[in-house]
């Protein structure tokens, strides 16, 4: 009898922690360049550029030469980040069929088209 009733309460706390799991907020490209160009708010612009920050830095720590060679060289670049921002709102604008994918897949994809390595 004992078991049985252990067996029902894990079986119960398993449920439970399964449905408390909600799938992760997904950054639409959209969603961001409307975060972004919404320059006259403060924390949306810290939001902007902390996360192209944060998806650039994390594209750097993750190349490997032989698994993940760069495709990204902006090294020499100059430009300021919000100038970044602005060039990216315009890409955007101009790749329509990226609106609905990641915000983070997006960027790579402009910083890749606008600083290509060379081959």
């Amino acid at each position: 009898m004992m078991k049985k009733h252990i067996t029902l309460l894990c079986q119960a706390l398993a449920s439970a922690t399964v449905s408390a799991q909600q799938a992760p907020a997904a950054t639409t490209t959209e969603k961001f360049v409307t975060t972004c160009a919404n320059t006259a708010n403060v924390a949306a612009q810290n939001f902007c550029h902390g996360y192209g920050q944060g998806v650039y830095e994390t594209y750097l720590v993750t190349r490997h030469p032989k698994n993940a060679p760069d495709f990204i060289c902006a090294q020499t670049a100059t430009l300021t980040r919000q100038q970044h921002i602005d060039n990216f709102i315009k890409w955007s604008a101009a790749h329509p069929q990226f609106k609905q994918a990641s915000a983070s897949d997006t960027i790579l994809r402009y910083l890749g088209e606008t600083f290509p390595c060379k081959r």
